[in-house]
């Protein structure tokens, strides 16, 4: 995570202004960062009585979450893209990090530790 996080506020003013864009599709460390956070201790609450598919089942969901909250940008993730220069590609990614890590431990709660 911090590593992701590092690379896009150091490298994005760069792509920024080679693309044009504020947000550029070739930046992708803001999404190795935002998934990091979704992951962030997820593990660790569910390997000792999860199955093999469950493991799976978490990390597919884990994914998708974090895509759905990064795609959509509800409130107030949207305001975060605001930011200036590499910090508004990166903070955006972080909440959406944290919407689906939040979602992500409910459902572990709810369905994979018994």
């Amino acid at each position: 995570m911090l590593a992701g996080s590092v690379v896009c506020v150091k490298f994005a003013p760069v792509a920024i202004a080679a693309t044009g864009k504020n947000d550029p599709r070739e930046v992708v460390a803001d999404e190795l960062a935002g998934q990091a956070v979704t992951f962030l201790f997820s593990p660790f609450l569910a390997l000792e009585s999860a199955s093999v598919g469950q493991v799976w089942a978490v990390a597919a969901a884990g994914f998708v979450l974090f895509r759905i909250f990064d795609i959509a940008k509800p409130w107030p993730i949207c305001r975060f893209e605001k930011f200036p220069k590499g910090w508004g590609i990166l903070a955006d990614d972080l909440v959406a990090g944290v919407f689906a890590w939040t979602v992500l431990q409910i459902c572990i709660k709810l369905f994979v530790i018994s």
